[in-house]
């Protein structure tokens, strides 16, 4: 079952924005235009269909939408967020060779001298505090290249 994400949501339609608690405790408001708003809203609610994955929005002309939780943490590039996007994006592909190459985890600890327990915590995307040095060991152990790439964002 998907846990809550987002704890509540306000809107303000003289300045147009939209204000979002997730469950967390992170704050992130947004200005209409970033969500294609273009007319006022009539109510704004955290949808319990999905149980607070979304939120719903009605507008003055009638019409309902919804927004994803993640949409709003993506314009706003929270940082948190971005990291555990591109963690997945890497633990998929370093997952995928594993499989692809049927190692075990065991063998893996031994060349990394470390434990299969700390295996399981490299491997786990929900756990950001990874250990860089034993996962770019782990890349090379697999014959894999990790390339970073740092530019201005837009």
């Amino acid at each position: 079952m998907k846990t809550k994400k987002i704890k509540s949501v306000t809107y303000n339609n003289r300045k147009k924005q939209i204000a979002l608690i997730y469950a967390n405790g992170k704050k992130v408001t947004l200005h209409y235009g970033h969500l294609g708003i273009t007319e006022n809203l009539l109510n704004a609610w955290v949808d319990k269909e999905t149980r607070g994955q979304s939120i719903g929005l009605k507008f003055a002309n009638g019409k309902t939408d919804y927004v994803p939780y993640d949409q709003p943490l993506a314009i706003v590039k929270d940082a948190d967020y971005l990291l555990q996007n591109q963690l997945e994006v890497v633990l998929s592909y370093i997952k995928e060779a594993i499989q692809s190459r049927k190692l075990s985890k065991k063998y893996l600890a031994e060349q990394l001298n470390t434990s299969e327990n700390q295996i399981q915590r490299l491997l786990n995307p929900k756990i950001i505090n990874k250990n860089l040095s034993q996962l770019y060991h782990l890349i090379s152990l697999l014959h894999l290249e990790l390339k970073l790439n740092i530019k201005e964002a837009a």
